[in-house]
């Protein structure tokens, strides 16, 4: 059996599909945050909206869905189509990060993450009726069935569900700050981030929309250097230390042996 005498001899580099796999979840990691803020911004109600709307309570919601620009209309129903396929997976990137120095805060990250975006297919649906609707004249009709679709109660808990973004920053921020994954700087800016998404933004008798636009810009520059983290993640070689061999030629020897 030959042994290998070198030390800090470095695997072989990553495949091409890991590659894109990490080029994937990177532009994930700033898409979400992104795309968010510019599905508030456009929101037809307003972006001092924050609910943007919660549901179409009144003829006013219809009424400004009917008058929007055409052009804004579709950029902000495209926004409705990308979000919901890029969010949960930009938790899962930033867990990939943090995850091997601090399992549990990421853990805890992408959990609350996960129950945090997937009601956006909800809402997606939503803001696509509301325009189908408004098309077609408002009516007050379209707001009683808008009203008691959102009362019924698997709704309502499906739609609640969306608040679980604001815990899922805090500990993904953390465990981004305890792994070191990315600069001091820039985890600070995803937790921070938290209280003008959630109980700033939406306090009763404010309701500062432009906060929350605010709070996702916050995120979407503390992802930047995340996403660059994860374009790189392959850097860090696995070295193999005097007297190993490398994991193909260990089993070939060993059922030779046998």
């Amino acid at each position: 059996m030959n042994l290998s005498h070198k030390s800090d001899q470095p695997r072989t580099a990553d495949p091409v599909y890991r590659k894109l796999h990490r080029a994937f979840l990177a532009l994930c990691i700033l898409l979400a945050p992104l795309t968010i803020s510019l599905w508030f911004t456009l929101c037809p109600t307003g972006a001092a909206d924050a609910g943007c709307p919660d549901r179409g309570s009144s003829l006013a919601v219809f009424t400004a869905f009917q008058t929007m620009n055409p052009q804004l209309m579709q950029v902000f129903l495209l926004l409705n189509l990308v979000i919901p396929y890029v969010w949960p997976l930009s938790y899962l990137g930033l867990f990939l990060l943090a995850t091997k120095r601090s399992p549990w805060w990421a853990t805890l990250g992408i959990a609350c993450g996960w129950a945090g975006s997937i009601p956006w297919g909800l809402f997606t649906a939503q803001m696509a009726t509301l325009d189908v609707m408004a098309q077609m004249g408002p009516n007050q009709l379209f707001v009683s069935i808008e009203n008691h679709f959102y009362s019924n109660w698997m709704i309502s808990a499906f739609a609640l569900g969306w608040f679980f973004h604001l815990p899922s920053y805090v500990f993904m921020g953390i465990a981004l700050l305890r792994a070191r994954a990315i600069p001091l700087w820039a985890a600070w800016l995803i937790i921070v981030s938290v209280p003008l998404m959630g109980p700033i933004a939406y306090t009763p008798g404010t309701n500062l929309g432009l906060l929350q636009v605010l709070g996702f810009v916050l995120v979407f520059v503390g992802s930047i250097p995340a996403a660059l983290a994860m374009l790189n993640l392959s850097n860090v070689k696995t070295p193999i230390h005097a007297g190993e061999e490398p994991a193909p030629a260990r089993l070939q020897w060993a059922r030779k042996k046998n």
